[in-house]
C-alpha cells in the first residue's frame, strides 16, 4: 500500500475514534466500492461489526479489484475475518441478516421488496442529509409502512466540520476550469445549503462574485428571474453552477439564463459545473468553455468532494455509520422508530426529514 492509502486508513481510524463509533454486535450491510468508499466496510469492521459488502462491476472498477483493495485495508487493520463479500444484487438472504444498512450506490434502490424482507428492528442510514434523498432510490412509503426508520446525516454538525468543503470544492473546480480566481469575477448559481455555503466561503476569502438563487430572503442574491442583472457587470470570468436545491433548468432552451446573450457580453466566460440541471451540449453549441466534460443530472454532483481528497467522504461515511449505531441501539433495546430517530437528532449527528420521516411524502414535500 502507498502512503496516501495508509494516510487515509489513519484518517478513518481518527474519525471513527473521534465519533466514538461502536458497532459490536451488529451486522452492517454496505457496499464493496472503490476509492474513499472502500473505507466504509473497513471502518465498520474495525469497530466490531460483522460486515457484508455488496458490489458489482461498474465504471468505477471491477468487483474483484475493489474487494482486493478492501481486503488489503482490512489486513492492515487486522480485521479480515469480519467482512463477507457478495457480488451481485442485494438478495433476500443477505437483507434478512442486516441490522444497519447504508444507502450506498451498489445497494440501491431500496424497494418495497427490500423493506418487506428487512428485520423489524433494522435501520437505514443516509450517508448525506435527508433533503438530498432522490425519488426512485428509496421507497419511502414502504419503509414507513414497515416502520423501519430512514435517517439522514447532519452535515452541519460542528463535530463533522463539513461546511467549508462546498467552498473549497468550488475553488478547486474554478482552478481546474482555468480561472485564476484572484482578480476574477464569478457568478454563482446556487440555492439551498450548497449555494449558501459557497457564498459564505467566497465572502470569507474575499472572492469577487455575484449570486443568483431562488433563496426566499433575497438579501444577498438575486432571483433566477432577474438573472439579466449580470449583463450590467463589467466583467464575468466564470459562471459556477452549484445548484443542488432548485430542479429547474439553469440556462439554455427552457432555462433561466440566455446563453447567447451571455456569450455576446462576456466572450471569454467559462462554465464551471459542480451541480444543477443543465445540458452541456447547449453551452458547447454557443461556444462557452465548460468543465468537467460530462454533467450529471440534477440531484447528483458532477464535481464531488473526492476531487479534494478522500477525507470528506471518509468523515461523512463514518458519521453515517454513527447514525446507524445510535438508531440500531435504540431499536435493539425496544425503543420505537420515532425514538430512534429522535436519539440521532438529539446527538447532533442525525437529521430527520422535513416534518418528520413518518410524515414525509415525495409528492407533497
Amino acid at each position: 500500500m502507498n502512503l496516501v492509502e495508509l494516510r487515509n486508513l489513519d484518517l478513518a481510524r481518527y474519525h471513527q475514534n473521534r465519533l466514538k463509533l461502536d458497532l459490536g454486535g451488529f451486522t452492517v450491510i454496505t457496499e464493496c466500492a472503490s476509492k474513499a468508499y472502500a473505507y466504509t466496510p473497513v471502518m465498520a469492521a474495525m469497530e466490531g461489526a460483522k460486515v457484508i459488502a455488496v458490489g458489482r462491476d461498474s465504471s468505477y472498477g471491477l468487483f474483484e479489484e475493489n474487494r482486493d483493495f478492501i481486503q488489503k485495508l482490512l489486513g492492515k487493520a487486522d480485521c479480515n475475518d469480519r467482512v463477507e463479500f457478495v457480488k451481485g444484487a442485494l438478495e433476500d438472504k443477505v437483507i434478512k441478516r442486516g441490522d444497519i444498512f447504508t444507502n450506498s450506490g451498489f445497494l440501491r434502490p431500496f424497494s418495497a421488496n427490500v423493506a418487506s424482507v428487512m428485520k423489524h428492528e433494522a435501520v437505514l442510514c443516509l450517508m448525506w442529509e435527508a433533503w438530498e434523498v432522490r425519488q426512485g432510490e428509496i421507497d419511502i412509503s414502504a419503509f414507513q409502512q414497515r416502520r423501519i426508520p430512514v435517517i439522514g446525516t447532519n452535515e452541519s454538525s460542528p463535530v463533522l466540520k463539513m461546511l467549508d468543503y462546498p467552498g473549497t470544492l468550488a475553488l478547486k473546480l474554478l482552478f481546474e476550469t482555468g480561472c485564476e480566481v484572484a482578480n476574477n469575477h464569478i457568478v454563482l448559481l446556487g440555492s439551498g445549503l450548497t449555494g449558501r455555503e459557497i457564498a459564505r466561503y467566497f465572502r470569507k476569502t474575499g472572492i469577487s462574485f455575484d449570486w443568483i438563487s431562488n433563496e426566499k430572503s433575497g438579501k444577498e442574491s438575486v432571483s433566477y428571474t432577474n438573472w439579466e442583472k449580470i449583463l450590467d457587470l463589467p466583467r464575468v470570468d466564470a459562471i459556477l453552477a452549484a445548484e443542488h436545491s432548485c430542479p429547474d433548468k439553469l440556462a439554455g432552451q427552457g432555462g433561466f439564463l440566455n446563453l447567447s446573450r451571455i456569450k455576446e457580453k462576456f466572450p471569454f466566460v467559462k462554465w464551471a459545473h459542480l451541480s444543477g440541471n443543465m445540458n452541456r451540449e447547449e453551452l458547447v453549441k454557443v461556444g462557452i468553455d465548460t468543465y468537467p466534460a460530462k454533467f450529471n443530472p440534477f440531484g447528483y454532483m458532477t464535481y464531488e468532494t473526492v476531487n479534494l481528497g478522500w477525507e470528506p467522504a471518509i468523515i461523512l461515511n463514518a458519521a453515517g455509520l454513527k447514525v446507524g449505531e445510535i438508531a440500531a441501539k435504540a431499536r435493539k433495546s425496544g425503543k420505537s422508530p420515532e425514538v430512534a430517530i429522535a436519539a440521532c437528532v438529539e446527538h447532533g449527528i442525525g437529521q430527520d426529514f422535513p416534518g418528520g420521516f413518518f410524515n414525509f411524502n415525495f409528492n407533497r414535500d
